[in-house]
């Protein structure tokens, strides 16, 4: 048996991956959404302010996805063990595990973000703009246990896939995060229009309320009986966090370093002007709003093909892959159609439409297209890495990133940026090459993997062992 073989037609996996694959699109399009109406709130605030979004956007997405990475790796262990279809006490194992950790990872995240000042100063940013970054998190760091525990509970849907309970999540979050944000920032219903604070007060009131939501239905819902979730006294424990880590880790330093050259290129964007920061803070919230639903895809084909690499179908694993990069090649080409279509109605939504703003529009319209672009390229690229973390591959691309990223992606960011002139529009260029080579490169593993698919799975078991 083979990696080739064609036991599932490939019109029924597809559907299969569309099954899956399309409540998480949709949630992570939800929550990328909940920042974008935030960010153009902010837009409406002051320029400070939504410049200071930028930061926030970026800061907060790289402590809370980059540390809270580690327990990415739930889903295709628990999903490894659902395949297996023995054994289920595991699943209750390693979701303690992870609220364990979770609750250990707050400590660094917390600590970084009450000293957010002063770091923001060290690397050349503006005075204002840092004091209006502390403003945020010093309130946002009491909602840093819940976002923890957020994650380790939807990692535990995900793997057990109850993928609907995370959209039906997301669909709340952005209704609630939405008008207490609203309310908050410009002072509705009796509130002090709070601005940036109101914002941080917002996410954090939302966040709890997530938990007790969350939390009551996981611990009450029948399904999870057998999994003996709050055995705290079970031996394993302290194991299966070591498992968690040793997949996890890998994966976390793959998305800091990704999420650090990003910000250290966001930070030459600021030493062009703020101009170009905001111009970038466009750019990339509707990078977030559009693209990131890509990464539910990511989650879906880890988890569906943990399952089936727990149960040993290897037969079912190219298939899957290639469903799922059909998909999120369709997709791709979508948003390419939007943004070459419509860039100036996207950009009307943050800047007005008048004379001084024409080289402003110019530049965004071709940034928002080469964006467009290398998003087939990223998608890709996040599709396999999602498909190899499924394997337990997750030092792969954690290597690769950081061969890429750092001597190739940031010194041809600024190279083309600055030595070319090349500006924002350079700055972008370079990280358009730098992702097309990091998909190459996982894409030549995974063709690898595929054919020899048997002996690399025998490989993992054994060294799981």
């Amino acid at each position: 048996m083979n990696c080739n073989s064609n036991n599932i037609t490939s019109k029924k996996v597809f559907q299969e991956a569309v099954k899956l694959s399309f409540p998480l699109v949709i949630s992570q399009f939800l929550f990328m959404s909940s920042g974008f109406i935030s960010n153009l709130m902010l837009s409406r605030v002051s320029e400070n302010a939504f410049a200071a979004g930028l930061f926030i956007n970026v800061i907060q997405i790289i402590l809370v996805t980059v540390i809270f990475g580690l327990l990415s790796s739930l889903s295709p262990l628990i999903g490894k063990v659902i395949g297996q279809k023995q054994q289920l006490e595991h699943v209750g194992q390693l979701f303690i595990s992870g609220c364990i950790i979770s609750f250990l990872l707050c400590i660094p995240i917390i600590c970084t973000l009450y000293f957010i000042e002063p770091i923001m100063l060290a690397i050349g940013q503006p005075p204002s703009l840092a004091q209006q970054c502390a403003l945020y998190f010093h309130i946002y760091l009491w909602s840093i246990p819940a976002a923890g525990l957020i994650s380790v509970f939807i990692q535990l849907l995900l793997g057990t896939f109850k993928q609907i309970i995370v959209f039906a999540y997301s669909i709340g979050n952005l209704f609630l995060s939405s008008i207490l944000s609203y309310i908050l920032i410009f002072g509705k219903l009796g509130s002090p229009a709070l601005g940036l604070e109101g914002l941080a007060w917002a996410v954090s009131i939302s966040s709890w309320l997530a938990v007790i939501l969350l939390g009551t239905f996981i611990l009450r819902h029948p399904d999870y009986r057998d999994n003996k979730l709050l055995n705290l006294k079970n031996k394993n424990i302290r194991k299966q966090m070591a498992s968690i880590t040793k997949l996890g880790l890998p994966v976390s330093i793959h998305i800091g370093n990704e999420m650090f050259s990003f910000l250290f290129v966001i930070t030459m964007v600021g030493w062009i002007s703020i101009e170009a920061l905001n111009m970038q803070q466009i750019v990339t919230r509707y990078l977030l709003m559009f693209a990131i639903p890509i990464y539910g895809l990511s989650q879906a084909i880890t988890v569906s093909i943990s399952k089936q690499f727990g149960a040993k179908n290897i037969s079912e694993i190219q298939s899957i892959g290639q469903a799922y990069i059909k998909i999120g090649i369709i997709y791709s080409v979508f948003l390419l159609v939007v943004f070459t279509t419509i860039p100036d109605t996207l950009i009307s939504l943050f800047i007005e439409n008048k004379s001084e703003n024409t080289n402003m529009y110019y530049t965004l319209s071709i940034i928002l297209i080469l964006v467009a672009v290398g998003q087939i390229f990223d998608s890709i690229k996040n599709i396999i890495t999602g498909a190899l973390r499924g394997l337990h591959d997750t030092k792969f691309p954690m290597k690769v990133s950081i061969i890429i990223a750092w001597p190739i992606g940031v010194p041809l960011a600024y190279l083309m940026g600055f030595t070319y002139n090349g500006g924002l529009i350079g700055i972008t260029l370079a990280h358009i090459i730098t992702i097309a080579l990091v998909c190459i490169c996982l894409y030549l593993r995974w063709i690898k993997l595929c054919r020899n698919m048997t002996s690399f799975i025998g490989f993992q078991e054994a060294k799981e062992m």
